[in-house]
C-alpha cells in the first residue's frame, strides 16, 4: 500500500463513514499491523466498493495497537475476516 495520505481523526473517519452511507455507498475498512510505511503500528484504510473496482477514501486511521485503532474505527461496523483474495498485509475488515 503505498501511502501519501495524511492521518485522520476518528472524527474524520465516521464522517467519511456517514457521508458514504448517505450517498448509498458501502465502504470498507481494511486494517493492518504490518504496513511497512508505519512499522509496529496498526493503520485502516476505507475503500468505497463499486463495479469498477472502488474509490480510496483519503487519509488513514493510525494506531499504536490494535484495540486502539479498533476504537477508531466509525461505529456500527462488523468485523470480517480477511478472505484469501485479499493482500497479505490485509489482517481484517469492517463494513
Amino acid at each position: 500500500m503505498t501511502n501519501d495520505r495524511h492521518g485522520m481523526t476518528p472524527a474524520d473517519a465516521q464522517r467519511i463513514q456517514d457521508q458514504a452511507r448517505a450517498a448509498g455507498c458501502w465502504l470498507m475498512w481494511f486494517v493492518s499491523t504490518s504496513d511497512p510505511e508505519h512499522p509496529g503500528k496498526a493503520v485502516a484504510w476505507a475503500i468505497t466498493a463499486d463495479p469498477t473496482g472502488g474509490t480510496l477514501a483519503p487519509g488513514l486511521l493510525v494506531a499504536d495497537t490494535l484495540d486502539e485503532l479498533r476504537a477508531m474505527l466509525p461505529a456500527g461496523l462488523t468485523r470480517r475476516e480477511r478472505t484469501a483474495v485479499m493482500p497479505e498485509l490485509v489482517l481484517e475488515t469492517w463494513d
